[in-house]
C-alpha cells in the first residue's frame, strides 16, 4: 500500500553492508527503515548500534530467526562466498532478499537461489546497481536513438593499477578481480548484447603476490548479429587505455567514462553519393576518401548533491520499492543476471588455476 515503509534487516557490515546499503537506506525513511544488522566483528556492531539505532547480531542466523524484529526486507552483503547460502536461508526464513554481486558463483546456485524465492513466494532483487549508472544509461539511449548504426564493437575498461592483500586475493573466498569488480562491467556487456547466449573468449591471470585470486581478466562476448563486447578487468593498467566506454558503428562512434561521453556520428542521406563499384584497382593508387558530414555531440553527467553510488542506489531502492510495494516490474530482470553469472562461470571453466588454502580466512567468515 502507498506510504508503506519497509522495515530491513542488513546481513553484513562491511564496505558495501555499511558504506552502500546502509548509507542509501538511512537517508529514505519514507521507504526503509534499518532495524537490524548481522556483523561478525563487536567494533562494527558497535557502530551501528551507536550511529543507526539498530539491534545487531553477530550471528546473521540469529537475525533471521528474530521473529520479533518484523522484517519485510533482508539485505545480504555477506562476503561473496556466502550469497547463495545466506540468501537462501532468508527466502525459507520468509523474507524477500536484495543481494549483493556476485549473486552466485555459478548458474547451479543461482537457480537455486530463484527456486527457492519461487517456491517461498519470496521476491529475489539482485543488487546490480552499476546498470543505474547515468554513464551507461545515456549509453543504452544514444545506441538505442540508432545514431551510431548498427553496433559493431563496445570495449568496456574498468581497469587501474593496484595490488590487494585481503580476502579479494583468494579464490576459495571468491575473489579475484571477474567475481569482485566483475560483475559490473559484465552485467553492462550482458545487456547490450542482447537476450541472445554469446559466445565467450577469456584470460584469466593470477599475478598476485598475495593471494591465488585472478587480477587480470579479459573476456570477449560474440555472436552473429549481435556486436563483438569486450570488457577488460586489470590491475596493471598503469596508464590509461583509451577511454572507460568505446562503441563502434556503422554510422559513428561514442567514447567516456566518469566525467562524460561524446560521440559523432553522420547521416547517410546527406553522406556522399557512391553509385556504383569501381572496381578491383584503387583509382590513382589513392585510398578511398571522402569528407562525410559529421555531427558531434557531447554529454555531462549532471550535478547532485549526492554521490555516484547513493545516486545508483538510489535508483536500485527505488525501483525495488516499487516491485515490493506497488508490483511493479523489475528493471534488473532474473534472466539477465543468470546470463551474467554463466559467462562468469564460462571464464572460470576456461581458466582453471591453482588454489591455496587460506584456512584461517575461511573459519573467520563462517562462524
Amino acid at each position: 500500500m502507498d506510504g508503506k515503509v519497509l522495515r530491513v534487516g542488513v546481513l553484513g557490515q562491511g564496505r558495501s553492508g555499511f558504506d552502500i546499503h546502509c548509507k542509501w537506506l538511512r537517508l529514505a525513511p519514507e521507504q526503509y527503515q534499518i532495524v537490524a544488522v548481522s556483523d561478525q566483528l563487536a567494533e562494527r556492531r558497535a557502530q551501528a548500534k551507536a550511529e543507526l539505532g539498530v539491534k545487531a547480531y553477530r550471528d546473521y542466523k540469529a537475525l533471521l530467526a528474530d521473529r520479533k524484529l518484523g522484517l519485510d526486507l533482508v539485505v545480504n552483503a555477506m562476503p561473496s562466498f556466502q550469497h547463495p547460502s545466506g540468501t537462501i536461508e532468508a527466502l525459507e526464513a520468509g523474507y524477500s532478499v536484495v543481494c549483493e554481486k556476485p549473486l552466485a558463483r555459478t548458474v547451479a546456485d543461482f537457480d537455486r537461489m530463484v527456486a527457492t524465492a519461487r517456491r517461498c513466494k519470496k521476491t529475489l532483487l539482485p543488487f546490480q546497481n552499476s546498470r543505474f549508472s547515468p554513464i551507461f544509461q545515456k549509453i543504452q539511449e544514444v545506441i538505442q536513438s540508432g545514431k551510431l548504426g548498427e553496433i559493431i564493437h563496445i570495449r568496456i575498461s574498468f581497469s587501474g593499477f593496484g595490488r590487494r592483500w585481503d580476502w579479494q586475493t583468494c579464490q576459495e573466498m571468491w575473489g579475484g578481480n571477474l567475481l569482485n569488480t566483475g560483475p559490473h562491467p559484465v552485467d553492462q556487456a550482458v545487456t547490450l548484447f542482447g537476450e541472445r547466449k554469446p559466445r565467450v573468449f577469456s584470460r584469466l591471470v593470477s599475478a598476485n603476490p598475495y593471494g591465488d585470486a585472478e587480477n587480470f581478466a579479459l573476456l570477449v562476448l560474440s555472436g552473429p548479429r549481435a556486436p563483438t563486447i569486450e570488457v577488460l578487468i586489470s590491475s596493471f593498467l598503469a596508464y590509461p587505455q583509451g577511454d572507460q566506454y568505446s562503441v563502434s558503428g556503422t554510422l559513428g562512434g561514442l567514447v567516456g567514462g566518469g566525467t562524460g561521453l561524446k560521440w559523432k556520428s553522420f547521416d547517410p542521406k546527406q553522406a556522399p553519393k557512391h553509385s556504383k563499384f569501381n572496381g578491383t584497382w584503387s583509382q590513382k593508387r589513392a585510398y578511398c576518401s571522402e569528407q562525410l558530414p559529421w555531427v558531434e555531440e557531447q554529454w555531462t553527467p549532471p550535478a547532485t548533491d549526492i554521490g555516484s553510488f547513493e545516486a545508483m542506489s538510489r535508483a536500485f531502492y527505488n525501483n525495488a520499492y516499487d516491485v515490493l510495494v506497488h508490483g511493479k516490474p523489475r528493471i534488473i530482470t532474473l534472466e539477465q543476471v543468470r546470463r551474467q553469472i554463466e559467462v562468469i562461470e564460462t571464464c572460470h571453466k576456461q581458466n582453471p588455476m591453482p588454489r591455496m588454502k587460506r584456512r584461517f580466512l575461511s573459519k573467520g567468515a563462517r562462524t
